[in-house]
């Protein structure tokens, strides 16, 4: 049903000063607006559109070198706004129409470039009936749609990664607490030339990756970007705080390039899963649009970071999930290799030296996120070793405890520890979020597929305890139809139903059928609205011990088994499921294979 309260009038720009004034609430009343070409929109808010559009067309105006070149606007109007609501829908229509400018351009095609310099607000605030104003943004982008203003369905903006990791991307209070507090710590680290280091900690789906993705803007912004914030309308609680970290960098670059030449940093933003790296590259390419210094090629590899003869080094590496850097244990003959000459450049035993060992030789400040409970291979550096490392570099640690992705919340994470763990947990549900055991495999599966032709982001997962037969054949098949082409064999039989395992492992997430089954080496680092998981036939419980177990021959995965006892290789599938099974946003649903861990999930898991 439409929103009768909301109303978007298109005005010319300039030329309209007298007609904006004369219309309901055209003055002294919160709007939201968006003023634009063919090739440029710039998007605000203001309490009162008749003065902010006369601020924007005055030729003497601080304005009007960028807006000149715009000759629309179009003013939301709504009789139920207030100043909290429009900073908000003001953030989400800019992040909006970043992601909408960036997947045009991906497709071939030229989106909208933004003028705006900042991301409106700098966190994001809670203020009453805040649900109701989001909604308020879906309305909002329907009727662009309609007015052919934009080009993509507000669903398939935000499923798409490149919203979900936009630096544009309004953050937490304790987000953006933590960002300032580690770049005041960068700060005061290279202007005393001592070496430091930031570790993250928080649970999957705390927004640890966002978190570092703002910081590396918010610092390269710095340098060339003057926020166009109006004090008189603008002020908002963290104003102060925003400037003055913004004025703390501004100074600390002019120090910088008398003390080294340089008038920046160089920045790597460390991503140890190939499988996601592809995805951040296409973010920071496109946030480097409005961020200047943003560039695809920061994003590397941990191998990445050993500079050749003669290369500047870098100043700061932020590193993602970093409880997935290696060492040189069941590496395959190619990763071997790379990680040998990388030892052999500096110096280090290969025996001895880890991808962690890299970074603190070839760089000045690491930024780390860290969760050793997502730790799924015997190449991840074990806990301890990280520990003993971080503990002798650490000069700050923060920790994100809110839950970003699932709707569940941070209960849902200690819910899903307690089950592993046999804790005996009381049973709990989640609100709206749908937790459910299903006794069925296909229909699960189904169900998976039906919820993605409704929401998109729809996938299953399963522990890897079916052999992979799929890859051996003829041909190169791209699709199930053509794999069944082709002749070749499916991989998962389950109650007279087979399935393939994924048929790509770069971004599968993005770009598979959900008929497709994912693991964990696929899905980790990702988002999905609803996943299905299967727990398989190598994993169990023991009702007369009481504990889940373990059968090592029915686990397919050679590199994890690979020089690990029957403990070690427990906790990596243990991890790998916890994994799994909060990568949902809106829903999670669970087979076990195996009737004895079935019935003992049933204590805690409403069965369907």
């Amino acid at each position: 049903m439409s929103d009768r309260s909301l109303v978007i009038r298109n005005y010319p720009f300039p030329g309209a000063e007298n007609e904006v004034a004369a219309t309901a609430y055209g003055t002294n009343w919160p709007v939201v607006y968006l003023i634009y070409n063919d090739k440029e929109v710039y998007v605000g808010e203001t309490t009162s559109a008749s003065v902010r559009y006369a601020q924007h067309a005055d030729q003497n105006g601080k304005y009007y070198n960028d807006r000149k070149r715009l000759n629309r606007i179009s003013i939301v109007f709504d009789e139920q706004f207030n100043k909290s609501a429009i900073l908000d829908i003001e953030q989400n229509l800019i992040h909006l129409l970043e992601t909408e400018s960036a997947m045009l351009e991906e497709n071939g095609m030229h989106g909208r470039t933004l003028q705006n310099r900042n991301a409106g607000q700098s966190y994001s605030h809670n203020y009453y009936n805040r649900a109701i104003y989001q909604a308020k943004v879906e309305e909002i982008w329907n009727r662009l749609l309609r007015m052919q203003f934009v080009h993509n369905p507000y669903p398939d903006i935000k499923n798409s990664d490149l919203f979900k990791y936009s630096p544009y991307t309004s953050l937490t209070a304790e987000q953006e607490q933590v960002c300032r507090d580690i770049i005041r710590d960068i700060i005061q680290a290279l202007q005393h030339n001592r070496k430091g280091m930031a570790v993250i900690r928080g649970a999957a789906g705390t927004g640890k990756s966002l978190v570092l993705i703002n910081m590396i803007m918010t610092i390269l912004k710095s340098r060339k970007v003057h926020y166009d914030f109006d004090f008189e309308t603008d002020s908002e609680d963290d104003l102060d705080e925003r400037y003055g970290l913004h004025a703390e960098l501004e100074r600390f670059y002019e120090l910088w390039k008398e003390k080294t030449g340089y008038d920046d940093l160089k920045i790597g933003f460390v991503v140890p899963m190939a499988s996601i790296r592809a995805t951040f590259k296409v973010v920071f390419k496109y946030a480097g649009k409005s961020t200047p210094g943003m560039r695809a090629n920061m994003v590397i590899g941990p191998n990445a970071v050993v500079t050749h003869e003669g290369e500047r080094e870098y100043d700061v590496v932020f590193v993602d999930e970093s409880h997935r850097l290696k060492r040189r244990v069941a590496m395959s003959g190619t990763e071997m290799s790379a990680f040998d000459n990388c030892c052999t450049r500096l110096g280090m035993n290969p025996k001895e030296a880890t991808q962690l060992d890299f970074l603190l030789k070839k760089s000045k400040y690491q930024v780390l996120v860290y969760d050793e409970n997502q730790s799924i291979k015997p190449t991840d550096i074990p806990a301890e070793v990280m520990r003993q490392k971080m503990d002798a570099q650490v000069t700050i640690r923060r920790e994100l405890k809110s839950q970003m992705r699932c709707q569940a919340g941070g209960d849902f994470m200690q819910y899903i520890d307690d089950i592993f763990n046999t804790r005996n947990p009381k049973f709990q549900s989640f609100g709206s979020y749908d937790f459910k055991l299903f006794n069925d495999p296909n229909a699960m599966i189904d169900f998976i597929c039906k919820m993605d032709k409704k929401e998109d982001l729809c996938r299953t997962l399963a522990g890897y305890s079916w052999e992979w037969v799929s890859a051996n054949g003829k041909g190169n098949p791209t699709t199930v139809k053509e794999y069944i082409k082709a002749g070749r064999k499916p991989d998962i039989e389950l109650d007279g139903k087979s399935y393939y395992w994924n048929l790509n492992s770069s971004q599968w997430i993005l770009n598979s059928s959900p008929e497709e089954i994912g693991c964990v080496h696929t899905s980790q680092g990702y988002d999905l609205n609803r996943v299905g998981v299967i727990l398989g036939r190598e994993i169990d419980y023991d009702p007369d011990s009481k504990s889940i177990i373990i059968n090592r021959s029915l686990f397919f995965d050679k590199k994890v088994k690979q020089q690990t006892t029957d403990a070690q290789l427990k906790q990596f599938i243990i991890n790998a499921y916890k994994v799994m099974l909060v990568r949902g946003i809106k829903g999670c649903y669970v087979y076990a294979y195996n009737k004895n861990l079935r019935d003992y999930l049933k204590n805690f898991i409403s069965t369907i």
